[in-house]
């Protein structure tokens, strides 16, 4: 039992919950710097100040690293939790956004994440970490099986209902179905002062709270990693000790202000008032998840009215999009979200409870799924190890049901939810996802057992921080200047991630390319005679076809023995000068025996004028690295590395090769093609500044067809090795 005192009466209170998150898939040596630099300072802080009471909440995936490399940290925070100065939030133990999975795998993650809370802290959780502060309406039903009386959402959810800057202290209550849920909004500008400015300022914000507002609390809840992770944040925290500048600043002002818990201030004061939030998370959030012109746009009108003293009363009429735009704006996100699904509901019909389970809700990991201010879907290793147990926790069912003998299976169903059936070909060793809709492609390329999806390539899009990528630039050399005349970092504080502007390398601009068509695997050009590699890679060749795009029929789908099929067709045209002329297309996909995936095409035209063309099948793939020299693509013995451009001509079988990944495909074209390669690379933002990212290799398969009327066969194959 804690002889803690409750929340002081009479007193402003600040409310702290901080949040560590590292997501699954994410580097070892980024915990280990993340924990050394962040999260045991932070918390050696606070055990030195037992004064000083908050709220803390660690994820899933790092209390698991923390159980098998800091298992001393863990204990301290119990310590903490023991002595009543911390109290112990819990949530979705992989950090799922609850609000975008099913309610039965929601309530699996957060009874996982309160037994860990349990087990590891002694302290039975009274309220939750919302993930991303994603909120919808119907939350509290869904999630009160969990037992959870309380969560952290932003003032925005508030303004966006319609209250005001007032009544943005103390905690209100909602309710869905009569199952009610207290909310406490956080402060916008403690989360921008806190650890960035001085701590006077936060104090001060503190004290006029306190005159306006009487004995209320002022909630700040944010990520941990702000305390020395973010780019400059350890130097000042730490080196400069704003931390326990800040913990001595509250405590000199204890005769007006009190640190407390959520559960504390709960117990001892009633609500302000009650609240119905609309769908919301942070304002950044809804402005990231707009098509990007339209979050350009936004950022222009936010700016503006900034500038022109407006915007604190215009704020609860202006807002952006919801998460659920990332579905959307971004082809992939939406494949991992519905594939997430699919196998979320093998999973339920299965009743598995164990290791599919677990690897269901690995994969719910919200990080990879979307693109803010951070890298979070244009990190490759994120989507992967989403991938990674989506694989694992359908190829667990598949055994259960198959065991070990031979199998294929082709199911159709319009998996991604766009209103088109795709057709799921899968097999012991592969399974691959088409999308007759969309150019008879492929999305999905799954290697069993090495847990991958080959074809998880990124498309090149604008992205709405581009268009400022150059006036930055001159900025950030105009500001460099200034720099070197002057101290630096100031000491009047350090700049939030959200008003940094850095380069990574110089000349990003050059690689602002966007693609016209989300990238995936057999995907069908048809090329004009003197299209080239170096303008298929801009790509500015100039389309003769509607193939890569085009809705294709289907035919014929189905499963025998060993073996999974579809057949496709398409009545197409050949866009060439002086046509369009006839074309029809038969195109078919043919999975196993073993480890083998086959595509075969008919080209067939009518026209006795259909001038000289070719057919160009691109495969999109990722090995996760272009500067690995263990992968790489072989060909007559010699190895070709992904991160440069280069044509092969003559070539009739290649190898893909993986010597880290412990695989190869061998690559087997019907007859000899001309082979294009080059990088497909992005310009994203990250915590450390924009950067150029590798997001998989285009390597393009290139046949000439002399025109005229005839038919022509061609066959691209791979097979596992």
């Amino acid at each position: 039992m804690s002889d803690a005192p409750s929340a002081a009466s009479g007193k402003m209170n600040l409310l702290m919950v901080l949040h560590a998150h590292q997501p699954v898939g994410n580097f070892p040596w980024v915990l280990a710097k993340a924990v050394a630099e962040c999260y045991q300072p932070v918390v050696q802080a606070l055990a030195a100040y037992p004064e000083i009471r908050c709220g803390l909440h660690f994820s899933g995936p790092l209390l698991q690293y923390m159980m098998e490399h800091n298992r001393d940290l863990i204990q301290t925070v119990a310590g903490l939790v023991a002595r009543g100065q911390v109290e112990m939030l819990s949530g979705g133990f992989y950090e799922p956004l609850l609000a975008s999975i099913p309610a039965r795998d929601a309530l699996d993650q957060m009874a996982m994440m309160s037994q860990a809370t349990r087990q590891l802290f002694g302290q039975e959780p009274k309220g939750f970490w919302l993930a991303e502060r994603i909120w919808e309406p119907s939350l509290p039903a869904k999630l009160a099986p969990a037992g959870l009386g309380y969560t952290l959402v932003d003032d925005t959810h508030f303004y966006y209902a319609g209250l005001a800057a007032k009544d943005m202290f103390g905690y209100h209550l909602t309710e869905r179905e009569g199952h009610t849920l207290a909310l406490f909004p956080t402060h916008k500008e403690l989360r921008y002062t806190i650890p960035f400015q001085e701590p006077a300022r936060t104090v001060d914000f503190l004290g006029r709270a306190h005159a306006a507002h009487g004995a209320t609390c002022a909630t700040y809840g944010d990520d941990m990693e702000k305390f020395g992770l973010w780019p400059e944040t350890w130097e000042w925290v730490f080196g400069k000790g704003w931390l326990v500048k800040f913990f001595e600043a509250l405590l000199a002002a204890s005769d007006w202000l009190a640190t407390t818990t959520p559960s504390d201030f709960l117990a001892s004061h009633p609500a302000t008032g009650r609240v119905y939030p609309p769908t919301a998370s942070y304002e950044e959030m809804l402005t990231w998840a707009l098509p990007a012109e339209a979050s350009a746009e936004l950022e222009e009108i936010i700016h503006e009215l900034e500038e022109e003293g407006r915007f604190e009363k215009m704020r609860r009429f202006l807002r952006g999009g919801q998460w659920d735009n990332f579905l959307i704006k971004y082809r992939e996100s939406n494949l991992m979200h519905k594939r997430m699904l699919w196998v979320s509901g093998k999973v339920a019909a299965a009743g598995e409870k164990d290791r599919a389970r677990d690897h269901l809700m690995q994969a719910q990991c919200n990080c990879a799924y979307w693109h803010g201010l951070f890298g979070g879907l244009y990190l490759g290793h994120l989507r992967q190890a989403v991938h990674e147990h989506l694989i694992a926790a359908e190829d667990l069912l598949d055994k259960q049901t198959h065991g070990d003998k031979p199998w294929a299976s082709c199911a159709v169903a319009d998996l991604d939810r766009d209103g088109n059936d795709e057709v799921i070909l899968a097999g012991p060793a592969l399974d691959a996802l088409v999308h007759p809709a969309y150019g008879g492609s492929v999305s999905v390329l799954n290697l069993r057992a090495q847990r991958f999806n080959l074809a998880d390539t990124l498309t090149r899009r604008f992205e709405a921080y581009h268009q400022k990528l150059v006036q930055a630039a001159e900025a950030e050399a105009e500001a460099k200047a200034q720099a070197q005349e002057e101290d630096a970092p100031s000491a009047e504080g350090v700049a939030s991630i959200h008003d940094r502007v850095v380069f990574k390398e110089e000349g990003l601009e050059n690689y602002l390319i966007y693609d016209w068509y989300d990238r995936a695997c057999f995907q069908d050009h048809l090329l004009a005679p003197k299209a080239n590699l170096d303008n298929f890679q801009r790509p500015n060749y100039g389309e003769w076809g509607d193939l890569v795009t085009g809705r294709h029929a289907l035919l014929d789908s189905g499963a025998q023995g060993e073996k999974a099929w579809c057949r496709l067709e398409r009545a197409s045209k050949l866009f060439a000068p002086g046509g369009p002329y006839p074309l029809s297309v038969a195109k078919g996909f043919d999975l196993g025996p073993g480890p083998r995936l086959a595509a075969s095409y008919r080209l067939t035209t009518s026209d006795p004028a259909t001038p000289a063309f070719r057919l160009a099948v691109e495969l999109n793939f990722t090995l996760l690295s272009a500067s690995d020299p263990g992968k790489r693509l072989e060909f007559g013995g010699h190895p070709h590395p992904l991160d440069t451009a280069w044509e092969l001509t003559g070539v009739e079988e290649m190898t893909l090769a993986n010597a880290s990944g412990g695989f190869s495909l061998r690559l087997s074209a019907g007859q000899a093609a001309t082979v294009w390669h080059f990088p497909v690379e992005t310009v994203s933002n990250s915590e450390s500044g924009l950067e150029r990212t590798y997001q998989g290799s285009s390597l393009t398969f290139v046949w000439a067809l002399p025109g005229g009327a005839g038919e022509w066969d061609f066959e691209l194959a791979m097979e596992l090795r």
